[in-house]
């Protein structure tokens, strides 16, 4: 059964001042991946989707970033897959984003050897581990690689843990474990049905004690003196109330229906699929803005109107959103 959340208490859900000067790229960079996760829709770990070629995907960022400086915003680069980690190319990548001064993130399962993370840790300023447990066969090399991370003076590290329901309890012990061994931010993920298949059609179920669980865990509270493009939002009403919220809390709350809303997706970020295609988010509920093969991209200068009842994805949800009033 689909849970939506149609009587939500905000009118507005904006980025911080800090959160302003980024332009958000975030990027499907491939489909190869050397889990199967059964949540996971196969386009996400078949291999059967190759990516562009590396000079395009270059040239893009090449472009993006000087679009980006011009505008007097900094590119933030956010890649995932597929395992990006694995990609013999990705290195050249990073290195072409540090020499823009720009700031790069990934999502990765954390299986690749500790020596892959020695060597790119300078070059990546944040850093989502995903802990599947129906694929993770070596706890210690996941704490090893995390414990690592988390260690980095300038890179933050975010855990997040599949809430796989017949393991929840499982689950539940080992972010625990976590909480105790490493200072990060920890979320218990609530999984979805449809998840990279181009459309989210529920929410998996979840007893109400799972979801309470959900709702209240959290990881240790770090302080980096390094910036935070995105995952907090200002969200506020008419009477003047305003408070800080992360992406994550939204989602695990319910409280993401944004459907009648005017979204600035494809104005404050946009998003490249394992083709090369931008659109203005993951949702895809608009038609495509342009494709890395293109000489130029023209950016949207108006917001839209949402029309899909579950943004569950991050950089869709760390959009600027403003309800519309009769």
């Amino acid at each position: 059964m689909i849970k939506i959340e149609y009587n939500m208490k905000y009118d507005f859900i904006k980025q911080p001042e800090e959160s302003m000067s980024y332009f958000g790229i975030n990027w499907a960079l491939t489909t190869a991946c050397n889990y199967r996760c059964s949540y996971c829709h196969p386009d996400l770990h078949n291999g059967k989707i190759k990516p562009p070629p590396i000079e395009k995907i270059m040239r893009f960022i090449d472009s993006i970033s000087v679009t980006c400086h011009n505008n007097n915003i900094n590119p933030y680069f956010e890649f995932g897959g597929g395992e990006v980690t694995y990609l013999p190319w990705f290195s050249q990548l990073l290195t072409l984003i540090h020499k823009h001064k720009g700031l790069a993130s990934i999502i990765s399962n954390g299986s690749s050897p500790l020596k892959w993370w020695k060597k790119h840790i300078h070059m990546l300023h944040s850093v989502s581990l995903s802990y599947h447990i129906d694929e993770v066969k070596h706890d210690e090399r996941f704490f090893d690689v995390a414990e690592f991370v988390a260690n980095s003076p300038f890179t933050h590290l975010q855990i997040n843990i599949m809430m796989v329901p017949q393991r929840f309890d499982e689950c539940l012990k080992f972010a625990k474990k976590l909480k105790e061994a490493i200072n990060c931010g920890i979320s218990l993920q609530p999984l979805y049905h449809g998840f990279g298949g181009g459309g989210i059609t529920g929410r998996y179920s979840y007893s109400a004690q799972q979801e309470l669980i959900m709702e209240t865990f959290r990881g240790n509270s770090i302080t980096k003196n390094i910036p935070t493009p995105r995952g907090m939002m200002k969200v506020g009403s008419k009477d003047g109330s305003i408070s800080l919220k992360s992406s994550f809390e939204l989602l695990v709350h319910q409280e993401t229906n944004f459907s009648g809303w005017q979204c600035y997706a494809g104005i404050d970020n946009i998003i490249i699929t394992f083709e090369g295609d931008i659109y203005r988010a993951w949702c895809m509920q608009d038609k495509p803005i342009g494709n890395i093969f293109h000489e130029e991209l023209t950016l949207p200068t108006a917001p839209t109107l949402c029309r899909t009842s579950i943004c569950q994805c991050g950089p869709d949800i760390c959009s600027t959103k403003l309800k519309m009033h009769e």
